[in-house]
């Protein structure tokens, strides 16, 4: 009985993982994801809004600068960035570690939104010795 549960684990791991990484292959096709340093160029252009996706106390705590934040996780994320983002500017998301903003590039671009994404998020980014701000 035992080996029967165990084998069932075994195969549901595996099959989560698998999902997942269907789901994240998917997501790759829908927006770009760069690099701290590609970041930083792209988010030069003035036509590129920079949006911090992570909860306001996270965003108060240190950001990259001229970002708004819009906390992918609160309901209404979609209403609130069809509010403030402007559909022809390319939408430059990040996050604290890139999860987050994985998802919010997939609901952003969904929703017609031209989408750039950093990855691995702010960590990334102080990481490279870029600027933040509070």
């Amino acid at each position: 009985m035992k080996r029967i549960i165990i084998i069932l684990i075994v195969i549901a791991v595996i099959a989560a993982g698998v999902t997942a990484i269907i789901y994240f292959s998917n997501m790759n096709d829908k927006f770009t994801t760069l690099n701290a340093n590609d970041f930083e160029k792209a988010i030069s252009d003035s036509q590129v809004t920079i949006v911090d996706v992570r909860t306001a106390d996270e965003y108060s705590g240190g950001h990259i600068p001229n970002a708004i934040n819009i906390d992918v996780n609160r309901a209404g994320f979609l209403y609130e960035a069809d509010e403030k983002l402007p559909k022809d500017n390319t939408i430059a998301v990040y996050c604290q570690g890139g999860v987050r903003s994985r998802k919010a590039a997939s609901l952003l671009s969904d929703n017609g939104y031209k989408v750039l994404n950093l990855n691995g998020g702010i960590k990334e980014w102080m990481s490279a010795g870029k600027e933040t701000e509070q």
